[in-house]
């Protein structure tokens, strides 16, 4: 069976027949043909005059106190779910505030709003549902961090940290509030509380590597060497890819005069950060000393000024988090460390949790953040053309790839990715001209001879197309795909029937389970008057393959001319249905309808005569 390019779902279906040459930017229109699940119904359902809350309302009026919920809070509370199944957060969000609206005294459902308008990036409405649950519930342990996180965001650090410290009177088992509370006083400059802080999530989560980082660079500031050193390495056993913890690892040894350990650490450290320039000087300057040749404690900073800014703690939470795949988590630091200073790293991160979870719209709202901020980045419009194309938005793909074609003009794999995203708008004009500048600045590429050939076949131009995938065959003798295109149109024309034959068998000896080869083969025997063959290979095909118009199409020609007149008149049913309820968009491949009814009642006469 030929492949077709009209459409992004016949480059899916040629996929299928090709050899995986053409890299990751074919990929960016390959990718998927996913669509974004609905939004969950409305939350302004206005459920007051229906006889579920009539008759609620009454018994409240008579009795004042009642053992069941209001209904609404219940609808509300099942369309949150229905929309956190799907990741539709802000519509979770907006649900979640009407069930908290007709169920106030329950308080997990006021956690679940806070939480989703925190992940959701709605700060203020988040500070203020949570003020507002916290004057029913204050000693609600989730709430409060939320709130302190948030305002310490917000710059708000002295109401943050009395925050904190509500939490750990009423929860004295959480470390996290300690910790962020001590990384606070540390931004205040109040390091031995800073300090104090740090022991006391120690002590509730000893095995926590940011809080023993958080406490060896405390212990640095405060000369407590051997202490630093003690909570550092446990840092770095606990999470050997926490890279500060081996800078400041390698300082406090530096510090000790142990300059064989120290270089150890930093050559570690080079391994993963090569280009870091601050350890190059610092290995630079312990190799030229031979030795520190100085009494340790003097002379050095408690902490250089290379380490001396404290690492961001939501960015370092959010990155363990994401490690873990607690995603939904890591959303919500995301949100924290956006709210103090907007760059590149968290939004990138999110893009990726937000197409992760089905949600490209998510991910395509953070790239176009970052364009805002590196506009002449050539990865970020790639991205961000992929994931248009993911949300079917193929012309907004074709400019961002215009925009990256007008950056680097000489890159071949950008004037072919953009040649495939004209292909999905089906302007195979335009396809064609760019296919081929691909072609001009990379004549060694078989894929880009394939698909152009596949594109002039659609064209009408069929010698093009023959010799494209002749030049694809010569790069590449073992591109089944293209054996395939050939033997299939050698066969529509009826001619050269052996060379055909030659093509396909070629094909099949590469890919011997292909659905597709088999049919064009099926298709090439019946073309040579050999129908018995032709069904056993189509009988063949129909097991590798899903339901296929085209093959049941084939399968009644062939049944017809073995004059089995039944099983012909079903198989053209079976492509007719197939045909006109297609389970996916079918691109140009397609038996005409009429033509099948035709087939059918020629069949059905047939079938009349023989009774």
């Amino acid at each position: 069976m030929k492949a077709t390019t009209s459409e992004l779902k016949s480059i899916c279906r040629i996929s299928q027949r090709r050899a995986s040459t053409a890299g990751l930017f074919i990929l960016l229109f390959l990718a998927s043909c996913t669509t974004i699940p609905g939004a969950p119904d409305s939350t302004t359902t206005d459920l007051s005059s229906s006889y579920a809350v009539l008759s609620f309302e009454k018994k409240k009026q008579l009795s004042g106190k009642l053992d069941t919920r209001d209904p609404r809070s219940y609808y509300h509370y099942l369309l949150a779910l229905k929309a956190e199944k799907v990741y539709q957060m802000e519509q979770a969000a907006l649900h979640y505030k009407e069930v908290v609206r007709h169920d106030p005294e329950t308080e997990r459902f006021h956690e679940k709003w806070v939480r989703l308008l925190l992940r959701t990036g709605q700060l203020d409405e988040a500070v203020e549902a949570s003020q507002n649950a916290l004057a029913r519930f204050p000693d609600n342990e989730e709430i409060l961090m939320v709130l302190g996180d948030i305002l310490a965001s917000q710059g708000k650090v002295e109401e943050a940290i009395t925050h904190y410290d509500q939490i750990s009177r009423v929860a004295s088992g959480n470390a996290r509030a300690p910790l962020l509370k001590g990384s606070l006083l540390e931004g205040l400059e109040r390091f031995d509380q800073a300090l104090e802080e740090y022991k006391k999530a120690a002590l509730v989560e000893s095995k926590n590597p940011l809080v023993q980082f958080y406490l060896g660079r405390a212990y640095l500031r405060a000369n407590q060497l051997p202490e630093a050193e003690k909570s550092l390495e446990t840092a770095v056993s606990l999470k050997p890819n926490l890279l500060q913890a081996r800078h400041h690892l390698a300082w406090v040894l530096e510090r000790q005069g142990r300059t064989v350990e120290a270089l150890k650490e930093y050559g570690l450290l080079l391994k993963l950060t090569p280009n870091n320039e601050y350890i190059k000087n610092r290995v630079s300057q312990l190799h030229s000393a031979g030795s520190l040749g100085q009494n340790p404690s003097q002379g050095f900073e408690a902490i250089p000024s290379g380490l001396a800014k404290q690492p961001d703690i939501h960015m370092r939470i959010a990155t363990i988090y994401f490690e873990q795949t607690l995603y939904m988590r890591a959303l919500d630091e995301f949100q924290l460390v956006l709210a103090k200073h907007d760059y590149k790293d968290p939004h990138v991160l999110m893009a990726r949790i937000y197409e992760t979870h089905g949600r490209p719209d998510k991910a395509i709202e953070e790239f176009e953040k970052l364009r805002k901020l590196e506009p002449q980045s050539l990865d970020l419009l790639l991205y961000t053309a992929r994931l248009y194309s993911l949300m079917k938005k193929t012309q907004k793909s074709v400019s961002l790839l215009n925009e990256a074609v007008a950056i680097e003009p000489e890159n071949d794999q950008l004037h072919h990715s953009l040649a495939l995203a004209y292909m999905a708008l089906n302007e195979n004009e335009k396809a064609i001209a760019t296919m081929r500048k691909a072609l001009a600045l990379n004549s060694q590429k078989d894929s880009y001879y394939f698909e152009l050939g596949a594109l002039m076949e659609k064209a009408g131009d069929y010698q093009g197309a023959i010799a494209n995938m002749r030049q694809a065959i010569e790069l590449n003798p073992l591109h089944s795909n293209a054996h395939n295109f050939l033997g299939y149109m050698y066969a529509l024309e009826g001619h050269d029937l052996d060379q055909a034959l030659e093509h396909l068998k070629k094909a099949l000896t590469i890919q011997p389970r292909n659905g597709y080869f088999l049919d064009s083969l099926g298709w090439i025997y019946f073309k040579k008057g050999d129908s018995e063959k032709a069904l056993t290979q189509i009988q063949k095909a129909l097991i590798y393959t899903e339901p296929d118009p085209v093959l049941y199409d084939h399968l009644g020609d062939i049944l017809f001319s073995l004059e089995n007149y039944d099983e012909a008149n079903g198989a053209w049913k079976n492509s007719l249905f197939l045909t006109v309820n297609p389970k996916d968009d079918m691109g140009g491949e397609a038996p005409d309808p009429q033509i099948l009814k035709n087939k059918i009642n020629k069949s059905k006469r047939l079938l009349q005569k023989s009774h």
